[in-house]
């Protein structure tokens, strides 16, 4: 019974094995065949083309480096107008208001004069009473000398009268009596000028008095006449009301402010300058010149383009410690104006806190070479078409500014400057170029 059955077991695998070898054989002769009756692919030939560039040309110009630098416009000449003298003011110049326009030897304020003028009358009568009291001394002084003449004539007198009797007493002509009259005569005339010598020699003190009476009394006068003259204020100059603190009827006291007024057409503005930037200008001070700015207001735009001349005026002694900047004063000049325009309003034109936008105008360099800063590659490198192949020259960066970079050194009139992406760079590389590239050259 085992034979059959393991005869039975050979022969199904003989046959699955048998089923499998026909299947391999028929997918064999179907592979030959389809080998065997493929069609051959035409060959042909790959043609590499050169990647297409954007090019601009060199062109060389003059340049002037300038700094550009921020500032907020201040009065160059201010003025706090005080009070010298108390007292209640009783009138004030109508355009003594804010942002009022005033001129030059305009009263601005008036105070309470009437006090001050009594004074100065009083001060008056006290110079005239000092000068008739040095006038009546003067007099006094010529009668005095007249007194002398006198006085001394009757001394001469009274000596020969006592003389005479003397004589004639001793001849027994004259009395005793009469002697000794005569002697008390000749010694009251001697002390008669001794005290008009006296008086007369305290003359010139008491001169020395009257007129120092006269100059304490003429300078009090001065100052009477000082006091009035300062209950007037009056303007410098011609300028603009910066603030009022006072009202009419107000009582002033000196020293108070009743207001501050800057001068028209006389602004400045501090910039500062970072210490990299000050190589641009540094030729202007080398040669003991100043270099000029322009000035602008900054992020506004103006369609008629407002733009002020201005001047370095001074550099400041101190580097701002937390900047590291060195901070300049920036004069603005005024523009040509014969006389104040009071009765129109110019809205935009520099004020007092104005933000403002300064270019200072540097030294000027030839054949600098201005192009778009996106060109520049890292390490200074431009890439340039040279013969139909790629070059990447180095070049020397004189400045790098917004978005355009300054070239003074590596290029030449005429070099194919690649504006346009190149893929895949490599030194040598075969470049074909568009035919619509753009000349370079001027400042957009």
């Amino acid at each position: 019974m085992e034979k059959p059955s393991r005869f039975k077991a050979v022969a199904s695998f003989l046959f699955k094995l048998l089923r499998v070898l026909i299947v391999l054989g028929i997918a064999f002769a179907l592979a030959s065949w389809l080998y065997a009756s493929r069609s051959i692919p035409e060959k042909k030939e790959l043609v590499r083309t050169p990647p297409s560039v954007r090019i601009i040309e060199a062109h060389s110009q003059s340049e002037m480096m300038t700094v550009e630098a921020f500032g907020t416009v201040s009065p160059r000449r201010l003025v706090k107008i005080a009070v010298e003298v108390p007292g209640r003011i009783v009138y004030m110049n109508p355009g003594f208001l804010e942002g009022g326009r005033i001129e030059n030897k305009a009263l601005l304020v008036q105070i309470d004069p009437q006090s001050y003028g009594l004074g100065k009358e009083a001060a008056a009568i006290r110079v005239t009473q000092a000068r008739v009291d040095m006038d009546s001394l003067n007099q006094d002084i010529e009668n005095l000398k007249k007194d002398v003449e006198l006085a001394e004539a009757n001394v001469d007198l009274t000596q020969k009268e006592f003389a005479r009797m003397k004589v004639l007493n001793q001849n027994q002509f004259a009395s005793k009596t009469s002697l000794d009259k005569a002697e008390q005569q000749h010694l009251a005339a001697r002390i008669q000028l001794q005290t008009i010598q006296n008086r007369l020699r305290l003359m010139p003190a008491m001169m020395e008095q009257k007129k120092a009476a006269l100059a304490m009394a003429n300078v009090e006068f001065n100052k009477a006449d000082l006091a009035l003259e300062r209950t007037r204020i009056l303007s410098g100059f011609d300028g603009f009301v910066l603030d009022k603190q006072a009202e009419v009827g107000e009582y002033v006291n000196p020293g108070q402010i009743l207001g501050s007024v800057y001068a028209k057409d006389a602004l400045a503005v501090e910039v500062r300058i970072p210490l990299e930037q000050l190589k641009r200008i540094q030729t202007f001070f080398d040669n003991g010149s100043r270099p000029s700015a322009r000035v602008s207001i900054a992020n506004f735009e103006d369609p008629e383009k407002r733009v002020w001349d201005a001047t370095v005026a001074r550099v400041k002694a101190r580097i701002d410690e937390r900047t590291r900047t060195l901070p300049m004063i920036l004069e603005i000049q005024a523009k040509n104006t014969d006389r104040m325009d009071t009765d129109r309003v110019h809205l935009f034109d520099l004020k007092p806190g104005t933000f403002v936008d300064c270019q200072i105008m540097g030294e000027t360099y030839e054949n600098i070479f201005v192009l778009p800063r996106h060109l520049l590659k890292p390490g200074s490198v431009l890439f340039v078409v040279t013969d139909s192949r790629l070059e990447m020259r180095q070049v020397r960066v004189l400045r790098k500014f917004e978005d355009q970079v300054y070239i003074n050194g590596g290029l030449n009139k005429g070099d194919k400057i690649i504006t346009s992406p190149v893929p895949g760079a490599i030194e040598g590389m075969e470049l074909t170029i568009k035919e619509n590239g753009q000349q370079m050259g001027k400042k957009p």
